[in-house]
This record gives structure tokens, sequence and C-alpha cells, in this order.
């Protein structure tokens, strides 16, 4: 293996040109031997090609690319693994960009920008299909672009790897969240664009009237304030009302409580004059009784002198001429 100083002729941060990147992968760094194509080596750069496996959003299900084709519809998401597999030594990093010819079809590659030095595995690409019609994906395709960057010197560390990238499958945790996926179809996404347009619409429209509304709002808001001043004056009277009516209240309670003791006593009166009453009935009924009796008694009376003086009377002649004789005598 070559020293390092001899793949460069000069220090500092540069960008590899092609027989930099093919010198560094003929010494098995940078880019596997076993995956490396020269067809894919520019002059400054290297164009990476799709790997065996993909996957569609919303089904989670893995295709193996050597026997099948991803269709990627209107609207639709899905994942790849790329075919080259890389070595990086810990001063190269490279940077990723899309190629013209996605662009042009409206696919749109979703990925970061920046593999950081020390890297090891494959690599992870997200596409999305902004166009109106399907796309299809074969392996080998050229997928992106990168431009490797040699740093002025090693880090102290290597860059983050994945165990799953690192024998080119999709990791788990990427499988789960692309199977729970809602892909909306580009019809739904232009409509709910023209629904945010009349949305805007309506709410610029809302806008005006607003202003509209506004003025007659403000007079409004003078009448409340001086409604809202004769309500005060208001509330003043109402409280010296309160006032007199707690006044007003305690009379009226010594009021009731007299008319209360007036009527106890008044009751009282009504049950004396009750048993007054009663005992009254009871006289009457006793001197009706004695008056009935004095009747039959003076009846009885009235026989017996009758009877005398019938008696008397046939007794009076000889009684006269008893005291004529008497008075006569010899």
């Amino acid at each position: 293996m070559k020293d390092q100083s001899e793949l460069f002729d000069s220090v500092g941060s540069v960008i590899l040109t092609e027989d930099k990147i093919n010198g560094l992968v003929q010494n098995s760094r940078l880019i596997d031997k076993t995956t490396f194509d020269p067809t894919s080596l520019e002059t400054c750069s290297y164009d990476i090609r799709v790997g065996n496996l993909g996957v569609v959003g919303g089904s989670g299900k893995e295709l193996d690319l050597n026997t099948e084709v991803l269709e990627l519809p209107p609207g639709g998401y899905a994942g790849l693994i790329s075919w080259e597999e890389f070595v990086f030594p810990k001063d190269i990093c490279f940077r990723l960009g899309s190629k013209r010819s996605y662009s042009y079809d409206g696919v749109i590659l979703l990925s970061g920008t920046l593999v950081d030095p020390g890297y090891q595995g494959y690599l992870l690409f997200g596409v999305y299909n902004a166009s109106q019609k399907k796309y299809l994906l074969r392996k080998g395709a050229k997928i992106c672009n990168a431009v490797f960057e040699r740093l002025p010197g090693e880090v102290d560390r290597d860059g983050a790897q994945d165990a799953y990238l690192i024998r080119g499958k999709f990791p788990h945790d990427f499988i789960d969240k692309t199977a729970n996926m809602e892909v909306l179809p580009w019809m739904q996404i232009s409509e709910r664009v023209k629904q945010i347009e009349r949305m805007s619409a309506e709410i610029v429209d809302l806008r005006t009237r607003y202003d509209d509304v506004m003025v007659p709002i403000e007079k409004l808001t003078e009448n409340v304030n001086f409604i809202s001043q004769d309500v005060a004056k208001l509330s003043d009277q109402t409280a010296a009302l309160r006032t007199a009516a707690g006044e007003n209240a305690k009379q009226v309670h010594e009021v009731i409580s007299r008319f209360s003791e007036i009527n106890t006593k008044l009751n009282v009166s009504i049950q004396t004059a009750e048993r007054a009453e009663s005992k009254g009935k009871e006289h009457c009924t006793i001197i009706n009784d004695m008056r009935v009796k004095l009747g039959r008694f003076s009846f009885a009376v009235y026989v017996f002198f009758a009877l005398g003086l019938v008696a008397l009377g046939s007794l009076l002649p000889r009684i006269i001429d008893t005291v004529i004789n008497a008075l006569s005598g010899p």
C-alpha cells in the first residue's frame, strides 16, 4: 500500500480529482473495489448508483431490485440502499448532490449532504416523486453525485456508523417509519394547494371586511364608554336605593313584629269571646228552662187563684148574711 503522502501532491483542503479517487480505490480506501464502477467516475466526482434493496413508503415491504423494479407513484416516497460500499479514511469527507436528470423528471433526492470522515458502510437515500407521473427506479441507476474532499488532517474519531448499513441492509427503525408513512398522492397535494389559495383569498376578503367593520365598532366603543359612565352613575344611585331599602326593611320587620304581637292578642281575645259566647248560650238555655218552669208555675197559681175566687164567691153571700145578722142582733 502506498504511503498517504504519495497520493497527494499538495498539503491542505482539496477536492479529489479522478486520478486521486481512483488511486485511493485501488489502495482499498474510499470505495470498496468490488462495488466500484470506473464508468461512474467523473473528472472530480463520482456517481453513486442504486443498489440491491428498495422500499416504498406506506407499505414497509422491502423489494429485491435484482428481480424487481421499484415503481414510485405520483406523490410517493421510497428508500434506497447504495450499490457502493464506502471505506473512508479519517481525513476525507464527501458531499452529495442530486442528478439533474432526476430533477427534470420531478424526482427529489432526500438525504444528507455531507458524509463524515471515517465512515464505513453503504448509504441510505430517500426519494420523493413530485411529478404527476409514476417513476421507475432500477438497480444500477445513477442516483446522486459525490464530491470527495481531503481535509488538512485526520479527525480524532470515526463518523457515525450503523450496523445495518455496514451490511447493506435497511435499519429496522427506517422500515417501521416507512411502513407508517402516509403517502399523499399528487392530486391531493394539488387540491390542498388550491384549498390553501382559496383560504388565502378568503383571509384577504375577511381582512377587507374587518376594516369595514372597524369604523362602526370604534363608534360603538365610544357609545359603550358613554353607557358605561351612565351605568356607573346608575350603580351609585342603586347603592343609595339599596341603603334606603335596607332601612325600610328594618322598619317593615318592626311593623311585622308588632303585627304579630297584635295578632296573637287578637287570637287570645277571639278565644275568650268564643268561650264567653259558649257560656252565654248555656245561661240562655238555663233561663229559657226557668221561664218554661215559671210559666207553668204561674198558670197553676192562676188556677188556684181562680178556684179561690169561685169558692169565695160561693161563700160570700153567707158571710154577708152572717155579718148583717150580727150587726142587726137583738
